[in-house]
C-alpha cells in the first residue's frame, strides 16, 4: 500500500473487523451482538466499521452521542437499530426520534423532559432505561429501578424499548462483582415481571462477560473492544483458556498458559495499524542531546530519525525514552521526549534506514509487531485508550469490507 501522500496515517482492516464479529458470534450465538461503535468506533472509523458489521448481520448498534447516531443515519444506515448509551440534551429528543434512534433514560425528570420534546414534534422517543447494578455511574440506583421504570412507562412521548446496566469488573480473574451485578439485574427484572413489564431488549454483558458468562448475554451482547481484535484484558484471555482447563492449573502453570495463549492467538485479529515515515535521518556525535530537557544523550556516534507524530496525534508522551517502533523490520527505540507533533528514533542499528522509510507505531512489519497492549503497558493505561485517543482527522485507509 503506497501512502506517500501522507506523513502519518492509520490502516484499518475491515476484513479483520468482520472476522472478529463472526468469531464472537460463533461463541455467543444464538444471542446477537450489538457492536459498540462509539467514539469513532474506538478510533477505527465510525461509518466504515458500522457498515461492515451491518453487512455481516448486525441489527443494533451502540453509540455514545446523538451526533454519532445522526452521522450513521446520514451515511445511509437505515436498517439497524441504534441506541445512544450516553446522555443527550433533552432538547435533542426530537432529533433522536426523527432519526429513529433510541436513547438512554437514567432519571425520571430527564425522561419527562425528553418526552415533552418528542411529543411537541408529534413523535415518540424509544428509550433504554439504565439501572445501576454496581458500577455507580450514569444510571438509576437499584433500589429506585422499579419505581423509575413504572414511572417511565407513564411518560407521554416516551416508549420503553429496553433495560440495561454496565458491569464494573468483568475483565478480571475475580468474577464475584460481576456475579453480584448479575444477581442485582435479575432481581430488577423479576420485580418488573411482577408488574407485568418485560423489556424487549435487555443487555448487560460487554466483550469480556459475553465471552465468559453465557447467563449474562440476555437479548444482546454489547461487543466493544473485542470487535476491534483487542482483548479486554490479559485476565480475560486467561479465563478463556481456563474454559478448556482446570482454572487452578491455568493460573499457576506457565506451560498451560503458553499453550492456551498460542491457541487463542488467532481468535481475534487486531484491525488497526498506526504508521508514519521518517522525515529526516541525521548523524549526531557521541554525547549529543536529543529532545526537550536533554533527557537522552547519545552514548556513541548515532543516527537519529525524526517522525512527524507526537502527543497531539495520540502518541503518548510517556513513551519518551521507553517505547519502540518498527523501521525496516527491526525494533528501534524512541529517544528524547515525545513532542507535540514530532518524535525521535534511534536508527543507528537499523541498517539502511533512510528518509521516507515507513515506521510502524502500532502493527506489524516483517516478523516484528508492536501491539496496542504493549504500548498500553508502557504508559500505564489500557488498550482501549491507546486506539481511541488517536487523532480523529488522521487519514484512515481502509482495506477489505463489504
Amino acid at each position: 500500500m503506497d501512502n506517500r501522500r501522507h506523513l502519518a496515517w492509520l490502516e484499518v482492516d475491515l476484513d479483520a473487523i468482520a472476522y472478529n464479529y463472526n468469531q464472537l458470534l460463533s461463541i455467543m450465538a444464538p444471542t446477537p451482538l450489538m457492536p459498540v461503535v462509539k467514539s469513532n468506533a474506538y478510533g477505527h472509523g465510525l461509518v466504515p466499521v458500522a457498515r461492515t458489521v451491518v453487512a455481516h448481520g448486525a441489527r443494533m448498534l451502540a453509540v455514545a452521542t446523538i451526533e454519532e447516531a445522526v452521522a450513521l443515519r446520514d451515511a445511509g444506515l437505515d436498517a439497524p437499530g441504534i441506541v445512544v448509551i450516553g446522555p443527550i440534551e433533552p432538547g435533542d429528543a426530537g432529533l433522536a426520534a426523527r432519526h429513529d434512534v433510541a436513547v438512554a433514560a437514567f432519571d425520571i425528570d430527564t425522561a419527562r423532559a425528553m418526552g415533552a420534546v418528542a411529543r411537541a414534534h408529534g413523535l415518540t422517543l424509544r428509550v433504554h432505561g439504565k439501572v445501576d447494578t454496581g458500577l455507580g455511574r450514569l444510571s438509576v440506583g437499584p433500589e429506585h429501578a422499579v419505581p423509575f421504570v413504572l414511572a417511565l412507562r407513564d411518560v407521554e412521548g416516551v416508549s420503553l424499548e429496553g433495560l440495561y446496566s454496565h458491569l464494573a469488573d468483568a475483565e478480571g480473574i475475580d468474577q464475584s462483582m460481576t456475579l453480584k451485578q448479575y444477581s442485582n439485574f435479575e432481581r430488577v427484572l423479576a420485580d418488573l415481571r411482577a408488574h407485568g413489564i418485560v423489556p424487549a431488549v435487555r443487555h448487560l454483558a460487554g466483550s469480556a462477560a459475553g465471552m465468559l458468562m453465557p447467563e449474562l448475554r440476555y437479548d444482546y451482547v454489547r461487543a466493544g473492544i473485542a470487535l476491534y481484535g483487542l482483548w479486554p484484558s490479559e485476565e480475560t484471555r486467561l479465563l478463556m483458556i481456563a474454559a478448556a482447563h482446570h482454572l487452578g492449573n491455568v493460573l499457576h502453570d506457565a506451560e498451560v498458559q503458553a499453550r492456551g495463549v498460542k491457541l487463542l492467538a488467532s481468535f481475534l485479529r487486531p484491525a488497526l495499524s498506526f504508521k508514519t515515515r521518517l522525515v529526516q535521518v541525521k548523524e549526531i556525535a557521541n554525547g549529543s542531546p536529543v529532545g526537550y530537557g536533554c533527557t537522552w544523550r547519545a552514548r556513541r556516534a548515532s543516527r537519529v530519525g525524526v517522525i512527524p507524530v507526537g502527543y497531539a496525534d495520540g502518541f503518548d508522551r510517556h513513551l519518551s525514552n521507553r517505547g519502540t517502533v518498527l523501521v525496516c523490520g527491526q525494533r528501534a527505540p524512541l529517544v528524547g521526549r515525545v513532542c507535540m507533533n514530532l518524535a525521535m528514533v534511534d536508527v543507528t542499528d537499523v541498517a539502511g534506514a533512510e528518509r521516507d522509510d515507513e515506521v510502524v507505531l502500532i502493527g506489524s512489519q516483517g516478523d516484528q509487531e508492536v501491539t496496542a497492549e504493549e504500548m498500553a503497558e508502557q504508559i500505564a493505561t489500557i488498550n482501549y485508550e491507546v486506539v481511541t485517543r488517536l487523532r480523529s482527522d488522521l487519514p484512515r485507509i481502509y482495506a477489505g469490507g463489504a
